[in-house]
């Protein structure tokens, strides 16, 4: 089992280790291609709109072809894209190449937290969300240093060769050793429900970054996809999770703590290498400090949430995200001072509210309900994620510094709000106020 573990973990790291070893090579990318950031963040955003799509639609996909061959296919679609996104010379074709990445990639986290939470049972399913979260967070922590380093001395192309070794390395594992019950569901796949849902993506992301008046019919579409879904008989993703009032609450504050994640991952390296001129080799080690942080935490999930409310936990690290935030953007105004603090404090505080809202969301969910609900949470985070990265790119293309001043301010306020649904999730404060 151990070895079966370790595939896993290692593509959810892969998989994490990409969506932020982009963010330090996108100065040189875009000197090298061309465009706007607005243009090159594309290769950002739609990677996220690709994995957004595709992680909802996972649990119901990998029913029915087969947990094991669909995580593993997934990530050998990872792999490949990998290569083509090395061998592009065009923003086009490599913007193109991250999209079908992010198809591969949309799975592999959601789907990773619920094998291994099938892998350690009852009691023990704590460990699994430490043990996935853990390498999540490994992103954040190894991408940017590899990634600068590899950006520095070998060029951009490099960050997506080192994919190929790790990725067959994972598909071999997963392959020779992942032994899971073969759960599968022949029945028909709800098409309608899944293009409502790609509709919906794409038109927020585009209105995010170009055109505001697509927000309407993004609307139109996401409400039109919760209302098939509701009463499909065979949702593509099924909402009846949310009978969960804490998996609830956590859900609604999900793209709020994607928002702050995403948001500060995608400004910060540009806060650095573009207005305080550090080198990506410098850049990627500053922001390794606040994935070890993050990891330090995570890793400790277990004895935390023995100790604390979940909610306790993700109030501490809304805390430390709001100060990180304001030190960045103190930094970006004076354009010097201190840039490991605001890092550190940064990982503190992600660190923390993610230990806290898996805590507080899949504590009462049913382990037949871990892949969809797990797909719904980080599909909700990497909503807001992908978004904050199209909003600020165009904020810092139309503004400067002070779009960058005024965006690490509004990320601030993201973490702090988060916790105001979860507070009325919470099934002990619900059954308080009627006095049950």
């Amino acid at each position: 089992m151990i070895l079966a573990v370790f595939g896993v973990l290692l593509a959810t790291v892969v998989q994490a280790v990409d969506g932020s070893i982009v963010n330090v090579a996108l100065p040189q990318i875009q000197r090298d291609l061309g465009g706007s950031l607005s243009v090159v963040g594309w290769t950002v955003t739609g990677y996220a709109i690709a994995s957004l799509i595709a992680m909802p639609l996972a649990a119901s996909l990998a029913s029915r072809v087969g947990m094991r061959a669909y995580f593993a296919g997934s990530v050998a679609l990872f792999t490949a894209a990998s290569a083509a996104c090395g061998l592009s010379h065009s923003a086009g074709a490599l913007i193109a190449f991250r999209v079908v990445q992010g198809f591969g990639a949309g799975g592999l986290l959601p789907l990773s937290q619920g094998i291994l939470m099938s892998l350690f049972p009852g009691e023990r399913r704590s460990t699994a969300v430490a043990l996935v979260g853990f390498a999540a967070v490994l992103g954040p922590l190894l991408g940017p240093p590899i990634g600068g380093v590899l950006t520095d001395a070998f060029g951009w192309q490099s960050i997506f060769w080192i994919n190929l070794p790790l990725g067959a390395v994972s598909i071999a594992l997963i392959l020779g050793f992942l032994h899971i019950a073969k759960r599968r569901d022949a029945g028909s796949l709800d098409l309608g429900g899944a293009a409502l849902l790609a509709g919906a993506v794409v038109a927020l992301q585009v209105a995010c970054a170009h055109h505001p008046w697509l927000f309407l019919p993004a609307g139109v579409l996401a409400v039109a996809f919760v209302r098939r879904e509701l009463t499909a008989p065979r949702p593509a993703v099924d909402l009846r999770v949310l009978r969960h009032r804490p998996l609830a609450g956590t859900l609604a504050a999900a793209p709020l703590y994607g928002i702050g994640l995403y948001g500060s991952i995608f400004l910060a390296p540009l806060l650095l290498e573009r207005e305080l001129h550090m080198t990506a080799s410098a850049t990627g080690l500053a922001l390794a400090v606040g994935g070890l942080a993050s990891g330090t935490l995570i890793v400790c999930a277990r004895p935390m949430l023995a100790r604390f409310h979940a909610r306790s936990v993700s109030a501490a690290g809304a805390a430390a995200f709001a100060v990180s935030m304001l030190l960045h953007a103190r930094l970006a105004l004076q354009g010097q001072g201190d840039v490991f603090l605001p890092q550190a404090l940064r990982g503190v505080g992600t660190g923390l509210l993610y230990v806290g809202m898996n805590g507080f969301a899949f504590e009462t969910v049913p382990a037949a309900e871990l892949a969809t609900s797990a797909s719904l949470f980080y599909v909700l985070r990497q909503l807001g994620g992908s978004a904050a990265v199209a909003l600020g790119a165009g904020v810092l293309d139309a503004f400067g510094t002070m779009g960058t001043v005024a965006s690490f301010a509004v990320l601030a306020l993201t973490a702090p709000l988060a916790l105001v649904p979860m507070a009325a999730g919470d099934d002990r404060r619900a059954l308080a106020a009627t006095g049950r």
